[in-house]
């Protein structure tokens, strides 16, 4: 199968490296350069946080990570038992069959049964990978292995494994954002293993700054170290972490296109719903519906993230 690239070099530098492109599932060329925007950006490729190096579009908000924008538009998946060769597509809402997470950022599909990966599935699960935040060895995935997990301690059928030491990831913990951002806290809140009252008598008593239940200290968090604000993965992420906000839903049963937000008014029936809705595209119309009232089930989340 041919390696054709996603993108077209239309400017380099004098070290060779591509300053600029067109990407084969955007408009406008892409710019590389510094990342100098808010924290609330995120890769339309993988909906992980922007980090340099990183390619923009000067005329909207597209991001995508160097590493994203230049897969392939094809590839094979060497673990898929449809032997299949997968396409890469944009902006479908799709269910991950790796990691069971509902997103509608970049997918590869396969052209023959037409199951999709998301691309830190497709990332983490190359051989050698080295794109795990809290370990410096290379993971490698074992179908079969199971135990307990280090960020989570759940139990796990298949997980990432180091060859050089005891240290355990399954897909959910393996493709956490390095950062997150919550109204709980002005700054932006950081993955670890370890918050600031590790080493004092606070340690004891651990919290999360979000619900306000008693966690596992020995166990993965977002925190703040400015304000020493620490909260669940779950409390933080959410439900819907993956699908970007105002992007396009096409829902039959509406005649216009509907537009993914989170919500902005309360609804007396439906207070129990989680904030993320449809909402329709026109401004003359006043449609509105939370994304669990209307989008398929196989769209809706049934895995909670731990509440670690």
């Amino acid at each position: 199968m041919p390696n054709e690239s996603s993108i077209i070099v239309i400017e380099r530098n004098d070290a060779g490296e591509a300053t600029k492109i067109k990407h084969f599932k955007h408009m406008h060329n892409l710019m590389l350069g510094p990342f100098d925007g808010g924290y609330g950006n995120s890769c339309n490729g993988c909906m992980l946080p922007i980090t340099d190096p990183c390619y923009y579009c000067p005329e909207c908000a597209f991001f995508l990570h160097k590493m994203c924008a230049e897969l392939p538009k094809m590839m094979n998946v060497w673990y898929h038992y449809c032997q299949k060769p997968f396409a890469l597509i944009p902006d479908k809402v799709f269910e991950c069959e790796e990691c069971w997470l509902i997103s509608n950022a970049f997918a590869y599909e396969c052209c023959g049964c037409e199951s999709k990966r998301c691309l830190r599935c497709v990332i983490a699960l190359t051989p050698g990978a080295r794109t795990c935040l809290r370990h410096e060895h290379p993971l490698f995935f074992y179908k079969d292995y199971q135990g307990h997990l280090d960020a989570c301690g759940n139990l796990t059928l298949g997980a990432f494994c180091c060859k050089d030491c005891n240290f355990v990831l399954h897909f959910g913990c393996f493709s956490l954002p390095i950062t997150a951002q919550h109204k709980c806290d002005e700054h932006i809140l950081s993955l670890t293993d370890h918050d600031d009252n590790d080493d004092n008598s606070y340690s004891e008593n651990h919290y999360c700054d979000i619900c306000e239940q008693s966690r596992d200290p020995n166990h993965w968090l977002y925190h703040c170290a400015t304000c020493d604000t620490s909260a669940y993965v779950g409390c933080v992420l959410g439900e819907y972490p993956f699908l970007k906000l105002k992007s396009i839903y096409e829902e039959k049963d509406h005649p216009h296109p509907l537009t993914i937000v989170k919500k902005k008014y309360y609804y007396p029936d439906c207070d129990k719903c989680e904030d993320l809705a449809l909402e329709c595209s026109k401004s003359e119309c006043k449609y509105i519906v939370h994304w669990n009232c209307a989008a398929l089930s196989f769209l809706q989340c049934w895995v909670d993230w731990p509440m670690w």
